[in-house]
């Protein structure tokens, strides 16, 4: 049985454009024994933030720590630790973190979009 110890999640910075203060870490997926899915955990650092971006899976999110800001397509609204999200495919969305806090998630998704 796979367990990924917290202590042991390397979080590497994602360099793409839009993308501000905000690092990923790659924890369950293939690797691991699930061949479809991977979970990723972001991080956004106050004043981070993913792109307005679509594509074309779908992804499950559950906050993990501080507050942040969720836009999917016409609608922004607040989250915070403890919250879950659903982001449909070819909907444009997008992260930030406009506390002084880091916000942390989870992100699932089809390995097509790992």
């Amino acid at each position: 049985m796979p367990v990924v110890e917290s202590q042991t999640i390397r979080f590497d910075d994602v360099h793409a454009a839009g993308v501000v203060a905000t690092s990923k870490a790659s924890v369950i997926g293939p690797r691991e024994g699930w061949p479809d899915h991977a979970l990723r955990v972001f991080r956004i650092r106050p004043g981070g933030r993913t792109p307005y971006h679509q594509h074309d899976w779908e992804h499950v999110n559950y906050f993990i720590k501080g507050k942040g800001v969720l836009t999917i397509g016409d609608q922004t609204r607040g989250v915070a630790a403890g919250d879950y999200a659903y982001v449909p495919p070819n909907t444009m969305h997008q992260f930030k973190n406009e506390s002084h806090e880091d916000f942390e998630f989870i992100c699932i998704v089809p390995n097509r979009g790992a």
